[in-house]
């Protein structure tokens, strides 16, 4: 109830310019509103979209629709671009998560390449989230949860970099930080979601809302994102058209 709360208040004191530049910030948003045969497909101005292999659709996410990764086989790739290092030495990664079993290793929500080459990355080992940035190969700074999900409840997960330090959020709430700075180290590699790059490790459970900003949000916002888009959409007639042209993208 805090952070709803709290989010209504940000809401009102940020306004329309706020979420709307937000919306500028944004370099991967996956709604998955609506099935798709092959393609997650990105509503951003980068197009970044993503193949998608065995991940099953569902009307039944968070918000409208979601993708449901089988803990086996399950992953969308996401070709290399420039705008997946946002910001240099800012980043947001945000989604909803409904896990289903806790599968050994480090399953990932979203990352950047293999462990070798990686950038950034955020996962779900035992349960637990874990964040981290590389700021140069070999070098990563790891935040480790601490606060465990639970099976078959939606969870709103949040990983920051602003430079100094990385932060992971479970449903609005701090559970982990570590101090870094220095730029994300760069790489060609793909983005993987729901599988572990070159290794046999895997997401099992439903995933929506998904979305990558070259900006660090801070707790507040992210509270803001999960009372959420819906709010925004509903209170103001310029919202409506913003994120309404957004989501019709899906249905062209």
């Amino acid at each position: 109830m805090n952070y709803i709360l709290t989010a209504v208040a940000l809401f009102i004191c940020v306004g329309v310019n706020g979420f709307a530049e937000l919306e500028e910030n944004t370099v991967l948003l996956y709604l998955f509103d609506e099935e798709t045969a092959d393609e997650a497909t990105d509503l951003s101005e980068f197009e970044n979209h993503g193949e998608i292999t065995d991940a099953e659709w569902t009307e039944d996410g968070k918000n409208g629709g979601a993708l449901v990764f089988d803990g086996a086989t399950s992953l969308i790739e996401v070709p290399h671009h420039d705008s997946l290092f946002p910001g240099g030495d800012e980043l947001t990664i945000e989604a909803w998560f409904k896990p289903a079993s806790f599968p050994g290793g480090h399953p990932p929500i979203a990352r950047k390449g293999s462990v070798a080459e990686s950038g950034w990355g955020f996962d779900t080992p035992g349960g637990n989230i874990r964040g981290f940035v590389y700021t140069a190969p070999g070098d990563p700074a790891v935040v480790q949860g601490v606060t465990p999900m639970k099976l078959d409840t939606w969870h709103h997960l949040a990983l920051v970099y602003d430079g100094e330090e990385v932060r992971i959020y479970l449903d609005g709430e701090l559970d982990g930080e570590v101090p870094r700075k220095g730029d994300i180290n760069e790489n060609e590699a793909s983005v993987w979601i729901g599988k572990k790059a070159n290794e046999s490790v895997w997401l099992d459970g439903t995933l929506d809302e998904l979305r990558i900003l070259n900006v660090a949000l801070s707790e507040e916002q992210i509270q803001v994102d999960m009372a959420g888009i819906t709010f925004a959409v509903e209170s103001t007639g310029k919202l409506t058209t913003t994120w309404g042209q957004i989501k019709s993208k899906i249905r062209r």
